[in-house]
């Protein structure tokens, strides 16, 4: 993204065209998708839109961090709790989003760069927690890294699922379902010696 501008004329333009991505994305392919179109939707001009963006990559990319972004404070700012990881909290976020941008691209093939990366965010997140629970232990089972990284696939399947079907069930039934289908075997694991 070109170099990101703090005036409110330029946040505007940027809220706009996030805005007007995310829409579309929701009604058509990523490939399909112009960079007219976006100028259209969200009602600015060729030039406006050139100098705050490259092209349509563009876009995506900084939509891409945005969201990253705001799911990592998330994760951050979850309260301490004896849990592995945060999934009431992160369901929560998703549900009363008043930010469509997020589902948009979790339900679009070009939200694929999202997901990977917020694979990679959760399963560092994860890993230090887990480390805190063998503090006292020699070493567990399974590594770690691999309970991390069945943790994050198995939050983030559910939560791409969720997603794409409208969110049938709250945060809470969402959290305890994950609480049930995940993490037995995690905590049995841990109560090994």
């Amino acid at each position: 993204m070109k170099q990101q501008k703090a005036d409110r004329r330029s946040q505007r333009t940027y809220r706009l065209v996030s805005s007007a991505f995310a829409e579309l994305l929701g009604e058509k392919p990523y490939e399909e998708i112009l960079v007219q179109d976006i100028l259209d939707r969200a009602d600015i001009g060729r030039t406006t839109f050139y100098a705050h963006y490259f092209d349509k990559e563009d876009v995506l990319s900084s939509m891409i961090a945005e969201q990253l972004k705001l799911f990592t404070h998330q994760i951050s700012h979850a309260p301490a709790r004896q849990r592995v990881i945060p999934s009431l909290e992160l369901f929560e976020h998703i549900y009363d989003s008043p930010n469509q941008q997020f589902r948009a691209l979790m339900r679009s093939r070009a939200g694929e760069p999202l997901w990977e990366a917020l694979q990679t965010v959760l399963s560092q997140a994860i890993e230090p927690i887990l480390s805190t629970f063998f503090a006292e232990k020699r070493s567990p089972s399974i590594p770690l890294p691999v309970v991390s990284q069945y943790l994050t696939g198995a939050f983030l399947t559910l939560l791409k699922w969720w997603v794409a079907a409208d969110m049938p069930y709250p945060p809470e039934q969402m959290e305890s379902i994950f609480q049930q289908l995940a993490l037995p075997g995690v905590w049995t694991m841990l109560k090994e010696k």
